[in-house]
């Protein structure tokens, strides 16, 4: 701008002229000059503002690139947190699928336990009732019996066989069962064990032609029994006892023909059949055996033989 001033006055200084125009042109020079110097005083101005709003502008782009480090470095930072939890996501998720197939596979063998157990609860409780069942069937062990029967005598001699008037006996035992479970379910072996057993029978003897000639003879036997047994538990609490006893017996009679008492030891059996319900028994025996007394200085052998039928109570 200064130049364009100074050429324009070199021109003027050329060229004559005359006082006043001389005067205008200074004037519009001085007045171009003040206005050259406004827009340069502007131009300044803006020019400093310009400078001062750089300045302020490299600040505020000193303070962002710190903010970008800065920010980069948070970001590297977290991107290296994020990787870091990217990876442990990963390993949580394989665990995760590990923890859900382990779980899986642990309630599945739960579940199976729980079917086992309610299986084994459920043969548990049906053994145990099979058990208490089985207490209660074969728990009535022992026995109480009232026996009536029909028995003969046979004194030998060519004496004739005397048929019974009456017979009973009572008598008390236990069975002793040789194992605790019974075979098949239903079948046990045993020892009976009568611990006594009293027996009765009279005889009529016709000896004249009037009811005052007769006599009657009275029979008895006081004996312990000992045998096998086995029972049979078909159904229910119903048992069938088939049995065979040795009796060995304190035996005596009596004949009231000549008020005569003899006693003697003798040998008797037994064998029987019988059906019991819990503590009601009904059953068939039938009894054989002999004794020797001696009757007018003379050995004599009596047998004695009859079936009796008897009602029992177990307990």
């Amino acid at each position: 701008m200064k130049r364009i001033v100074l050429l324009c006055l070199i021109g003027m200084s050329i060229v004559p002229l005359s006082a006043q125009t001389l005067k205008k042109q200074n004037q519009m020079l001085k007045d171009s000059i003040g206005v050259m110097q406004k827009v340069i005083d502007e131009k300044t101005t803006a020019n400093q503002t310009l400078s001062q709003e750089n300045t302020t502008l490299k600040s505020k782009h000193a303070l962002l690139l710190a903010s970008k480090d800065s920010l980069d470095e948070a970001q590297k930072t977290l991107l290296d947190k994020y990787k870091g939890l990217s990876i442990e996501n990963d390993q949580l998720k394989d665990s995760l699928f590990v923890y859900r197939n382990e779980n899986n596979e642990l309630r599945n063998r739960v579940d199976s336990l729980n079917a086992s157990l309610v299986n084994l609860t459920n043969e548990m409780n049906a053994k145990l009732e099979y058990m208490a069942r089985q207490e209660q069937i074969w728990k009535r062990s022992k026995y109480f019996y009232i026996a009536y029967g029909m028995t003969s005598l046979d004194r030998g001699n060519g004496q004739p066989k005397l048929n019974s008037d009456f017979a009973f006996s009572i008598g008390r035992g236990k069975t002793y069962y040789l194992h605790k479970k019974p075979l098949l379910g239903m079948i046990k072996f045993g020892l009976d064990w009568t611990f006594f057993d009293i027996a009765v029978a009279q005889y009529g003897v016709a000896k004249g032609l009037s009811a005052e000639d007769d006599s009657d003879i009275y029979k008895g036997e006081i004996s312990m029994q000992f045998g096998p047994s086995i029972t049979v538990n078909p159904v229910d609490f119903l048992k069938v006892n088939l049995y065979f006893r040795y009796d060995p017996s304190y035996s005596m009679m009596f004949n009231t023909d000549g008020n005569k008492f003899k006693g003697n030891y003798g040998s008797y059996f037994n064998t029987g059949l019988a059906a019991s319900y819990k503590v009601i028994s009904l059953g068939y025996e039938y009894r054989w055996g002999s004794t020797s007394y001696k009757i007018d200085d003379e050995n004599q052998t009596w047998k004695t033989s009859g079936s009796y039928f008897y009602i029992s109570f177990r307990f």
